[in-house]
C-alpha cells in the first residue's frame, strides 16, 4: 500500500506555502486523494511530480503547468490575466445571485478542508466547524437551493453543481473530524458536555429541518 503524506509535509518537501500546496492539488497537476476530511499525497505521485520538475540547465524555466500556480512570476507581470476557471462563479453574463451562492458554498469548503488538513485544532474548534458546515448546507439545502438552480445561467450549471457537491461532501467531512477527535480527546468531561451541546443543536436543526436536508 502507498503512503500517503498529508498537505502540509508535502508543501514543506516542495518549499511552497501550504495555501499553493492546495491549489496545486486542485489545478490537477499534483495528484491527491481525499482521505478522512484531507487530501493526502503518495510519495510515488510527489516523486513523479518532482521529476517533471525538472528542467533543463541553461532553460530554468518551470513547466507552463507549474507557472500558474505562483503569483508574480515575469510571464505572469507579461501576460493579461486569464478569465477565472469554472471552479468559480464570476463571468460574463452569469448571474449574481447564483454566483454569490457558487463562491459562499466554496469558500466555506475551503474553510473547512484547510482546519481539518491541519488536524491540530481542539474538540471544542471542531464542534464548531461541524455545527458551522451544517447550519449552512442546511439552510442553502431547504430555503435557497431550488431558487439558486433557477437563478443560474447555463454557464454557470457545472460550477454550481460541483460547488453543491463540494459542500456536501464538506459536511460529512467535519462530522468524520469530529469523531475523530472526539476519540482522541484525553479530557472525557469535555466530551460528554460538547456530545450533549450536540444533541440539542442537531435536535434544533432536526426541528428545523436542517438536520438532514440536501441528504
Amino acid at each position: 500500500m502507498a503512503d500517503y503524506l498529508k498537505l502540509p509535509e508535502v508543501a514543506r518537501r516542495l518549499d511552497v506555502s501550504e495555501k499553493t500546496a492546495r491549489r496545486m492539488v486542485k489545478s490537477g497537476s499534483l495528484p491527491a486523494v481525499f482521505i478522512g476530511g484531507a487530501y493526502r499525497i503518495s510519495e510515488e505521485d510527489l516523486e513523479e511530480y518532482l521529476e517533471s520538475a525538472k528542467v533543463t540547465p541553461g532553460k530554468a524555466e518551470a513547466p507552463s503547468s507549474q507557472r500558474s500556480l505562483f503569483n508574480g512570476g515575469e510571464e505572469e507581470r507579461r501576460e493579461p490575466k486569464p478569465p477565472e476557471p469554472p471552479g468559480h462563479g464570476f463571468g460574463e453574463g452569469w448571474n449574481l445571485k447564483a454566483s454569490y451562492w457558487i463562491e459562499c458554498l466554496n469558500a466555506q469548503a475551503d474553510l473547512c478542508e484547510q482546519i481539518i488538513a491541519r488536524g491540530d485544532y481542539g474538540l471544542e474548534t471542531m464542534w464548531h466547524l461541524e455545527g458551522a458546515a451544517l447550519e449552512l448546507w442546511g439552510t442553502y439545502s431547504k430555503t435557497a437551493r431550488r431558487g439558486v438552480r433557477e437563478w443560474a445561467s447555463p454557464g454557470q450549471v457545472d460550477a454550481l453543481q460541483r460547488a453543491e457537491a463540494r459542500m456536501k461532501a464538506t459536511r460529512t467531512a467535519t462530522r468524520q473530524a469530529y469523531q475523530e477527535r472526539r476519540d482522541a480527546e484525553e479530557d472525557r468531561q469535555k466530551v460528554v458536555d460538547l456530545d450533549a451541546r450536540r444533541q440539542l443543536r442537531e435536535a434544533r436543526y432536526t426541528d428545523q429541518g436542517y438536520a438532514n436536508a440536501g441528504t
